[in-house]
């Protein structure tokens, strides 16, 4: 078989920038794949062709997902590993969808928000969805679950066009430093350090006791790079379509341990002082509420309940094909975090 033609959206970004990097690593010595990476401006283009010369093409749509280059890449590509805004973005679902040839595969980002339960916001719900064993569940979520509409165009896509096969990736929260040209830094942990900076004090959200399941972002991008060299020695060993999610973890925090690990780390570069940690004067926890979290304006009440949620993942399917994750956990990271927050480095 030659090469199979790979399209990469969110090349600068801090997911598809790793998985990029990933990928190109993967290419290397034998060239494997043909890469094509997405990206809307010519200056990101730039900044990919410079770190690494020669080793894919770029393609520049500065209008984004309905731009024709983007239309056209889609075209092409017999894979795509869609990462750029692609949880809840419909327009680049659309088009994707349309513009797929038969034979292709999609490798769809979505997020394991969509499996939390909203009856049991800000307390401990232990329940861990297996991505195997709990997949007619997966496939029952109601359409209201955060990313899940986005989630059954992708699935809708193979039941109306069957020559097309899709993957769905679930990661939970992700953390660590991204090899991205762009975006080094992820969403919920530096959004956490940057509410503490905006409040001038760092604080459990409700009681603290909600829990999710973690991950590198490097083990991550290797989970993308595990199913695309599955799919391109035996396709029938990657599960594909209804079948086809696909969990990434490697650990789990509870949101107020979390939060409290923050506190040293924030007071050591200066982002709060002493008394305006999780614990300062109180022997439990500083608390926000539902009235007091508004610093965020209309968003404060979207963070406020994804700080109280549960999600909680096992990989099962990733482990299968021989994926397993590496890299340091969660809470040796905060320092590093912390640090890059304060120097303007996020």
């Amino acid at each position: 078989m030659s090469p199979q033609k790979v399209l990469l959206t969110g090349a600068t970004g801090y997911i598809g920038g790793e998985i990029l990097a990933h990928l190109t690593a993967f290419n290397s010595p034998e060239k494997k794949v043909y890469i094509t990476a997405f990206v809307r401006k010519q200056g990101d283009a730039d900044k990919l062709k410079a770190a690494y010369p020669g080793q894919f093409m770029t393609v520049v749509g500065t209008d984004g997902y309905t731009d024709p280059a983007f239309i056209s890449a889609v075209t092409d590509a017999d894979i795509i590993i869609h990462v750029g805004n692609a949880a809840d973005d419909p327009v680049s679902a659309d088009a994707i969808s349309t513009n797929i040839k038969d034979g292709a595969l999609l490798i769809h980002t979505s997020g394991s928000y969509v499996l939390t339960d909203f009856s049991k916001i800000d307390v401990l719900d232990s329940t861990k969805i297996d991505d195997l064993a709990d997949i007619k569940k997966i496939n029952s979520l109601p359409a209201q679950q955060p990313h899940r509409d986005i989630d059954i165009k992708i699935l809708d896509i193979h039941k109306n066009r069957p020559k097309v096969n899709t993957v769905i990736v679930c990661p939970p929260l992700i953390y660590g430093s991204s090899k991205s040209v762009g975006h080094k830094v992820s969403i919920q942990t530096p959004l956490l350090i940057k509410i503490a900076a905006i409040a001038k004090s760092n604080k459990v959200f409700g009681t603290g006791n909600a829990v999710w399941s973690n991950i590198h972002v490097s083990d991550l991008a290797e989970l993308y790079v595990t199913i695309l060299a599955a799919y391109l020695a035996d396709p029938s060993k990657v599960a594909v379509n209804e079948n086809g999610y696909y969990f990434a973890a490697s650990g789990q925090h509870r949101w107020g341990d979390l939060i409290g690990a923050l506190d040293a780390p924030l007071v050591k570069y200066g982002v709060i002082g002493k008394d305006q940690t999780s614990k300062a004067n109180t022997p439990e926890e500083n608390k926000w509420t539902a009235d007091t979290f508004t610093i965020l304006g209309e968003k404060s009440g979207y963070v406020f309940d994804l700080f109280r949620s549960n999600s909680i993942t096992e990989p099962t399917r990733a482990k299968k094909l021989g994926w397993k994750a590496t890299e340091a956990d969660l809470f040796s990271t905060l320092d590093s975090a912390v640090k890059a927050f304060s120097e303007g480095l996020e």
